[in-house]
């Protein structure tokens, strides 16, 4: 295990430094084939291979340390020394080396270079050596063994440029599917942070939609309960028994609300089983309302049909912000209508007031609430108007299409 762990520290500190890697892979190579051919020649009585003549051999394998950091330096130094070669007796032994060092120069411009480049190498080495074994026709080999000659180096190094063009494509895939692979995990990264966020904005709307409508009726009885606690008793006790109720609802949806937050789904089982508000809890919100001291009169219109979860939690929490803020901006003899629409195009909720009107200062101009209610609005396929009526007071009214109703919104 240490061997093997200590060989892969060392192929990574190589894959670091291409150069040194290539010049340890010539002077191998070299080595090697110098020993081959030293023991070969031991079968030959007459030849006695000495140290120049082996530093010779080792020659032509200097390209081999050239191959990545200059090709073309590589390919014209292994030319020079093949005409060296050729042309002067004395260095013929260098030209003993098989052509090993241009196999690893065509080798390496098809794996690294592009095909035109790689094409061309190739071409700038494989001509000319197939013109050096025809110019030997005639002295030491005839046309025809030049010709197989040829032929089989060609052959040869058409072999290994195909292995070096199919290590290239294949380098590419893997690093094409790297980069996808990359590419999906910083998409599914932002998909994740986009879901956070996501789900950040809605608990802070439940709990800005909880929290405000609950602590506007408690500030509202606690005030009227405070102002008749001398004069009369029974109704103080009323308005904080309503101010308990009202205390305890909120702790308890917060509660819920913060579960979900806290342990996720799979630990809010409890949480999601108590049924969410939808249009039937208007009638108990208004008479919440009612008991905070704001008249409010509840009216439906149209025939009745189901809708979606989503959409009627969505207009539950519309009205109670709209009342919310007529409660905390309508003045203290307002009043307030709400009106449920179940038309044949579209479904409507309106919230009106006779008050004041909500200041542009007011919950309306920032924060959760008008953001919160166009979000909720928006979000299933409908429209939000907000703003003061021409008779006096502020309206709300979400609008949404019957037909998204029925067959359900998709995000």
């Amino acid at each position: 295990m240490h061997a093997a762990s200590a060989f892969h520290r060392f192929r990574y500190w190589l894959h670091e430094r291409p150069f040194l890697a290539d010049c340890l892979l010539a002077v191998v190579l070299g080595v090697a084939y110098t020993g081959f051919f030293a023991a070969t020649a031991q079968l030959a009585p007459d030849y006695a291979l000495e140290w120049p003549q082996s530093l010779l051999i080792l020659a032509p394998f200097s390209v081999i340390a050239l191959r990545r950091r200059a090709l073309w330096a590589g390919v014209v130094l292994g030319l020079a020394i093949m005409a060296v070669a050729v042309f002067w007796e004395p260095a013929q032994v260098m030209g003993a080396d098989s052509g090993i060092g241009f196999f690893v120069l065509t080798y390496t411009a098809a794996a690294w270079r592009p095909a035109k480049t790689a094409l061309l190498a190739s071409a700038a080495i494989w001509v000319p050596v197939a013109g050096v074994i025809y110019a030997g026709v005639g002295a030491e080999i005839d046309h025809i063994t030049a010709t197989i000659l040829v032929m089989v180096n060609l052959v040869m190094a058409a072999t290994v440029f195909w292995i070096g063009w199919v290590v290239r494509n294949r380098r590419e895939k893997v690093e094409e599917l790297s980069d996808r692979a990359r590419f999906a995990e910083e998409r599914q990264e932002a998909l994740a942070a986009q879901a956070v966020a996501d789900e950040q904005r809605r608990i802070a709307r439940e709990l800005h939609d909880v929290v405000a409508h609950h602590i506007s009726v408690i500030g509202v009885m606690s005030e009227g309960a405070k102002r008749v606690l001398r004069t009369d008793p029974d109704a103080a006790e009323e308005a904080l028994t309503t101010v308990n109720q009202t205390a305890r609802t909120a702790l308890r949806e917060m509660r819920d609300i913060l579960t979900v937050l806290r342990n996720g789904h799979e630990e809010s089982d409890r949480a999601e089983l108590e049924p969410q508000p939808t249009v039937d809890s208007l009638r108990a919100l208004v008479a919440q309302t009612k008991e905070a001291g704001l008249p409010v009169r509840y009216t439906v219109r149209g025939e009745e049909y189901p809708l979606p979860t989503g959409v009627s939690l969505a207009v539950y929490r519309i009205a109670q912000e709209a009342l919310t803020n007529t409660i905390k901006h309508a003045g203290p003899h307002a009043r307030a209508g709400v009106v449920v629409d179940y038309g044949d195009q579209e479904f409507r909720i309106s919230v009106g007031d006779s008050g004041t009107g909500a200041p542009a200062a007011s919950g309306f101009s920032g924060g959760h609430g008008l953001i919160g209610m166009r979000e909720r609005a928006t979000l299933y396929g409908g429209t939000l108007e907000v703003g003061p009526r021409p008779g006096g007071g502020y309206l709300v009214e979400a609008r949404f299409p019957k037909n998204a109703h029925l067959q359900g919104v998709t995000t």
